[in-house]
């Protein structure tokens, strides 16, 4: 198994648990403002790596920015990915520390 592979997947997986959690919880907190905005930013991100499936042992590393923080590129016709796409999920992390600042404030009795 190529070098790089299993550390990318595992990053790539972590990016969308990230996303989709923090997605989840900015809809589910209450009280919170703006619950959609957070929402999607959770699923933002910026700068990242791409793999070739075909040639796994090499990372191509990239800046900007995209929503979601993992996807995928297939050829025409086909389901088999060409390009596996995982970006830095800063959407999802400026979300969650967002519910974070939202929860501290209700339990020291300030409204957000």
């Amino acid at each position: 198994m190529p070098s790089m592979l299993v550390p990318f997947l595992v990053a790539a997986g972590a990016s969308l648990v990230l996303g989709v959690g923090g997605a989840f919880a900015a809809l589910r907190e209450p009280g919170l403002a703006l619950k959609p905005l957070w929402a999607v930013l959770a699923f933002v991100g910026v700068g990242g790596a791409a793999l070739v499936p075909h040639a796994p042992e090499q990372l191509y590393w990239f800046l900007g920015a995209a929503i979601p923080t993992v996807s995928f590129s297939a050829a025409a016709g086909s389901w088999e990915p060409e390009v596996v796409r995982a970006l830095f999920p800063l959407g999802a992390l400026v979300a969650w520390g967002r519910i974070y600042l939202h929860r501290n404030r209700q339990r020291s009795g300030h409204r957000a």
